[in-house]
């Protein structure tokens, strides 16, 4: 099954949609003015250990990412990226937003928690090859 790509709202730099140059989604691929700001979202396997969030990582915490989808786009109030997303055009039309208690939301990260696969991220096979693992290995090998 092919996964589809969304634009969440997360640019609206000039109230018509546009995101930042050089990070227009789809758009870059298809050059179709619908396709802006166009991106996959991943899984959410291990998403409590994969920030920073959002294609560009823009967001660091998964409370800014809640808070983001809650409010239905984000808003940028000043700078060069300023606009708010929530009145994009071009944003799907599943992302308008929500209303969650602090309960409801603490609950929800507590379950993004869960989805973190344990016997994965403690795997030796997927360690750092860089590591202090990698890193004593190496400095058994001869120099040149």
């Amino acid at each position: 099954m092919e996964r589809p790509f969304f634009n969440t709202g997360l640019y609206n730099l000039d109230g018509l949609g546009a995101y930042p140059p050089n990070n227009e989604g789809v758009k870059a691929i298809t050059r179709d003015e619908v396709d802006m700001g166009r991106f996959r979202p991943p899984g959410l396997r291990n998403v409590a250990i994969t920030a920073p969030y959002m294609h560009d990582g823009s967001m660091s915490t998964l409370e800014e990412v809640i808070r983001f989808y809650e409010r239905g786009g984000r808003l940028i109030e000043s700078g060069r990226y300023a606009g708010d997303g929530r009145l994009s055009p071009l944003k799907n039309r599943f992302i308008r937003g929500f209303v969650l208690s602090e309960q409801q939301r603490n609950d929800l990260i507590e379950f993004l928690k869960s989805l973190t696969d344990k016997s994965f991220i403690s795997s030796a096979r997927f360690s750092d090859p860089f590591g202090a693992q990698a890193q004593s290995s190496s400095s058994t090998l001869p120099r040149e």
